[in-house]
């Protein structure tokens, strides 16, 4: 059985339990069908990410979120497919997802298939949480992320946001759009590759995470309403959702994700995102010494990661990094990355191909890569946490 799978439940944190968020797999199916087509043997990668396929035999069997996300950076590497949770939704068939398509598709309109997305998101994936805002000239759709560090699970993200849409473009039987996509994550190429699936601008190193829909949208009649099937699917949908209200994780994830939102406006300090969660700086402090880590730590290490990641995108300068990565200029970036590496980022990126550090996809990408590694290069050595 996949240590994944094992660990689904809890994990042991500063000698407390905190609850994994976990999802049912659709991501993971269908990457393991999609390397197959390309004639990628899943099992190596699989088990870089802590799983074995044997984990998603059983329907009720659940993985982590964690390793779902892994799986998925880990499949893009080995693919060398930058947008493959992209390209992996558009291929996907949403209607195995399961209970929650098809309770949203008997819906009368969108709108009514988002509020019933945010209510019962969970029961595909407990790490997800929706807000709906209202605004005069529409909805905005804004996920969280909990007990999941955000920057590393880039593909998976845009796996999740592009399904929403094929999704809702068939329930619908028509070529909806959003007016306006925004990631956290930062990208400088490829962006029309996401404009032309979307059909709108998307925009990267966004504060938050958001799908925006007009009126007009929401307002869209669903060919598969049928009143009756809701009326029968709520009752189980609701004992589903119940049953994965999970605790939300530990404090080190909802910080990081807090940082990497706040980066880019170099505003990533601790008494800022100590307000943003809702405590005090000291107990910010205390629980994250309770994890085995600090704010100063984690910022360092999530700054690490997403050079990582940015170095791969060939469309970003290094001033541009440095900003992303809240430095005030390319020099202060260049330090850092030095400190980090040994090298600087200039060389990193003409000569190697970066794996995120502190990932536990870093070695174990090594291993699965095998004959392709001229194509990767040498990956750094994952940071200690």
């Amino acid at each position: 059985m996949g240590t994944a799978l094992k660990g689904a439940r809890t994990m042991a944190m500063g000698g407390t339990r905190q609850a994994l968020p976990t999802v049912t797999g659709f991501a993971v199916k269908c990457a393991i069908a999609d390397l197959r087509r390309r004639r990628e043997d899943p099992e190596p990668l699989l088990r870089q990410a802590g799983l074995a396929e044997s984990d998603l035999d059983a329907s009720r069997r659940r993985l982590t979120a964690k390793a779902q996300a892994d799986f998925l950076e880990c499949a893009a590497l080995a693919l060398n497919d930058p947008l493959f949770g992209l390209h992996l939704a558009e291929q996907s068939n949403p209607r195995e997802v399961g209970l929650l398509f098809y309770a949203m598709s008997a819906a009368e309109n969108v709108a009514d298939a988002l509020a019933l997305l945010r209510r019962y998101c969970r029961i595909v994936n407990e790490s997800v949480r929706l807000a709906l805002v209202r605004e005069p000239g529409g909805l905005i759709v804004e996920p969280s992320f909990f007990g999941v560090s955000r920057h590393r699970m880039r593909q998976n993200a845009e796996f999740q946001f592009a399904t929403v849409l094929k999704s809702i473009r068939e329930m619908a039987g028509r070529n909806l759009c959003p007016s306006r996509v925004a990631c956290v994550h930062g990208r400088a190429s490829e962006v029309k590759e996401f404009e032309r699936f979307f059909g709108c601008p998307v925009d990267f190193a966004a504060p938050s995470d958001q799908i925006v829909f007009s009126n007009e949208t929401l307002a869209a009649p669903l060919v598969t309403e049928d009143p009756h099937l809701l009326e029968t699917l709520r009752p189980f949908c609701e004992e589903a959702a119940r049953a994965r209200n999970t605790a939300q994780g530990g404090m080190r994830a909802a910080v990081e994700n807090e940082i990497q939102r706040l980066l880019p406006h170099g505003r990533a300090r601790a008494e800022i995102v100590a307000k943003a969660l809702a405590v005090s700086s000291r107990t910010l402090a205390r629980r994250l010494a309770e994890e085995g880590t600090n704010f100063a730590d984690l910022v360092d290490s999530v700054r690490r990661s997403l050079a990582a990641q940015y170095l791969h995108e060939s469309g970003f300068t290094l001033s541009q990094i440095g900003w992303l990565l809240g430095y005030q200029g390319a020099t202060s970036f260049h330090h850092a990355f030095k400190r980090w590496t040994g090298r600087s980022p200039s060389l990193a990126r003409s000569g190697t191909r970066l794996i995120a550090p502190g990932s536990s996809l870093s070695r174990r990408s090594r291993n699965a890569v095998g004959v392709k590694r001229k194509k990767i290069g040498r990956a750094e050595q994952d940071a200690s946490r």
